[in-house]
């Protein structure tokens, strides 16, 4: 089928271009760079550079990719442009209308949408899913992030004319993440920066980048709508993941920091990953559409990643 993603050269994108044209779909991939417009091409995209907030030229690059799927993998995180945390909302609330309005004037009949699995609410016991209402009740600096989370998946399932999907990706691991061996998290725990906040009761849902691909390509092919979180089978607090982690790549033992203490020098955002967030339940995905992680385990994912540090 004809495919238009945007978010193509991100950290899952560099992943699942390749695996889209290797299915036979014909895919245009937006980028702002023309710089990365190459990488597209030798990938088998067709690169478009432009921008998602010039409507009028997107819905123009849409129509004439004879495009019968969206794909929205643009995230702002690694922006050198402005503030990544601004930037991100950006993308998922002005972004997200701008591919969607793209999309319906085009008569685009399929829009699937990133968002995360990690901004559900806090409150309860036990593993979120799909139902869990988003953490829309967060201290201030949370809560941004948890609504512009909210605009994007509304967007994405209420567009008149399209079947809508979302995707809630845990948190990705795998090269050109923030887990890559030479990423800020990897650098932080060899500094000695990362430390167990409070309990370190942060339960963490990971994702290893060529799993949500390929989760990415059975959405696809079985037409899956809704919500769906991509996430491993190995829920695991901050105080397990972090040691080991801190052991594989031959970093100091993480050190505690009071809770109180984090909130003043790390922030709200950080202490609710690190000691709030609950871990989320791949339950759904797998009996709706077969989807099995290869690696079923965030531990033997780290091993691979960071065996040859």
């Amino acid at each position: 089928m004809n495919i238009f993603i945007a978010g193509g050269t991100g950290a899952i994108g560099r992943v699942l271009v390749p695996l889209l044209v290797d299915a036979g779909h014909k895919v245009v991939a937006l980028t702002r760079s023309a710089e990365r417009a190459s990488l597209l091409d030798r990938m088998g995209a067709t690169p478009v550079v432009g921008d998602v907030y010039d409507e009028v030229r997107l819905a123009r690059w849409v129509a004439q990719a004879g495009a019968e799927v969206v794909i929205h993998q643009l995230t702002a995180f690694g922006t050198k442009d402005g503030d990544p945390y601004a930037e991100t909302i950006r993308v998922r609330i002005d972004g997200t209308r701008s591919l969607v309005s793209a999309a319906r004037a085009a008569g685009v009949r399929r829009f699937i949408a990133q968002s995360i699995s990690f901004m559900c609410s806090p409150h309860g016991s036990g593993l979120t899913d799909e139902e869990t209402p988003l953490h829309l009740d967060a201290p201030t600096a949370v809560r941004g992030l948890a609504q512009a989370v909210a605009s994007l998946e509304r967007q994405a399932l209420e567009a008149d004319g399209m079947a809508g999907t979302v995707l809630r990706y845990g948190w990705f691991y795998g090269p050109g993440t923030s887990y890559d061996p030479e990423g800020s998290i990897p650098m932080a725990i060899r500094n000695g920066t990362m430390p167990i906040v409070g309990e370190g009761a942060g339960t963490y849902s990971f994702i290893n980048l060529r799993d949500a691909a390929a989760a990415t390509i059975k959405v696809l092919a079985h037409e899956a709508s809704g919500i769906y979180n991509i996430v491993d089978d190995s829920p695991v607090r901050l105080s397990e993941w972090l040691p080991f982690a801190a052991k594989l790549l031959g970093a100091p033992t993480p050190a505690h920091m009071d809770e109180a203490l984090a909130r003043q020098k790390l922030g709200d955002m950080r202490v609710y990953y690190m000691n709030e967030q609950r871990g989320a339940s791949n339950a759904k995905a797998k009996r709706e559409f077969g989807w099995q992680p290869a690696f079923p385990s965030w531990r033997t994912g780290f091993e691979a990643l960071y065996s040859g540090r």
